[in-house]
């Protein structure tokens, strides 16, 4: 911006290109920041995912249906029983960091894969 506002003033451009390229430049930049509703957004998926046991427990078939589509974009189902998921898109950052936290408490209380008899 203080490049164009430089140009403005030594008169290598004019007021119509300077108006110009500067709207242009703050276009970039409010695209290129944060959204406050992105925030937002992170925020309820995180209140939504604490509560989704609790959801589930309450949940009739056809609403679980419907939870676990919101959740995974695909299931593997192997003899009645759930065997993989994949997250959607916007939910993996949280299993992401659900199964790190998960393999980090795993690995600290089991001993050495070659310390077992």
């Amino acid at each position: 911006m203080e490049r164009i506002r430089n140009l403005y003033k030594w008169g290598d451009i004019n007021r119509e290109e300077y108006l110009k390229e500067k709207e242009g430049i703050q276009k970039e930049l409010k695209a290129l920041a944060p959204a406050e509703s992105q925030a937002e957004n992170l925020n309820k998926l995180e209140e939504f995912l604490a509560n989704i046991a609790q959801a589930w427990e309450e949940a009739t078939g056809e609403l679980r249906n419907k939870l676990a589509r919101s959740l995974f974009k695909e299931i593997w189902i192997k003899d009645e029983q759930v065997v993989a998921v994949k997250p959607q898109p916007e939910l993996k950052p949280f299993f992401q960091l659900n199964y790190e936290e998960y393999v980090n408490k795993v690995l600290k209380k089991r001993p050495r894969g070659d310390s077992n008899p």
